[in-house]
């Protein structure tokens, strides 16, 4: 079970159960207690409200599964966002299409009728090409939690046609060329490099050993790259 996995589960065990506490929670998932309750602050930051009550008959507890985020702009601000929006609709490669279509939607729907009548303008008159796409898959979201958690995480991935898995340290993701790569630390090889999120197929947790890498940043990272990498 991977870690968006046990999230998930995490919040359909608390809202089964209405409320579960830290212990609980991991011994049903054979996990330590430290994992679950960074496990609760992800969710936090994610938008799910858990509720944590202390004492003897204490728990935590979901009330909703997202919370509402306001935006404060000014009317230039919210037509830059709504051009930009719409441009990326035409090129991105975020896993983001549903939402971004959403955002669109709600401001075409704006009650202020001057600058609901802008935008629709804008949505009307302007056009961007469309140009290659792809959607990426779920795992960009993981990665991104795996890239400051610097774990020593069990790669599955295909190259060249073959299948291959690997103990890797995710440093950062890099998008190039309209490309999105997983830039990892490759333990058996001691190097970092550039692997596509596109050949990833499963990411794992592996063994529990520490391997410094905190000197490595998505800045840096190509000071670390095998000297054969380099040169190509």
């Amino acid at each position: 079970m991977n870690k968006l996995e046990r999230q998930n589960q995490i919040i359909q065990s608390i809202q089964n159960s209405d409320k579960m506490t830290a212990s609980q929670l991991a011994k049903l998932f054979k996990v330590s207690k430290r994992t679950i309750l960074r496990d609760i602050d992800d969710l936090e930051e994610q938008g799910v409200k858990v509720y944590a009550q202390h004492g003897k008959l204490g728990g935590y507890q979901i009330k909703d599964a997202q919370s509402k985020i306001s935006l404060s702009l000014t009317e230039n601000q919210l037509s830059a966002l709504f051009l930009t929006l719409n441009e990326s609709q035409s090129y991105s490669t975020l896993p983001y299409q549903t939402e971004i279509q959403a955002i669109i939607k709600q401001c075409l729907g704006l009650p202020q009728t001057r600058l609901r009548k802008l935008l629709k303008k804008m949505d009307y008159y302007i056009k961007f090409e469309d140009s290659n796409n792809y959607s990426l898959p779920q795992l960009f979201s993981d990665i991104l939690i795996y890239c400051t958690e610097r774990n020593v995480m069990l790669v599955d991935y295909i190259e060249e046609g073959k299948a291959h898995a690997e103990n890797v340290i995710f440093i950062g993701l890099l998008c190039k060329d309209g490309q999105w790569h997983a830039v990892i630390f490759d333990i058996g090889r001691g190097h970092t490099r550039e692997l596509s999120i596109m050949d990833i197929h499963d990411i794992s947790y592996s063994f529990e050993k520490t391997i410094k890498t905190q000197d490595i940043s998505i800045d840096n990272y190509q000071q670390f790259l095998n000297p054969a990498d380099i040169n190509s």
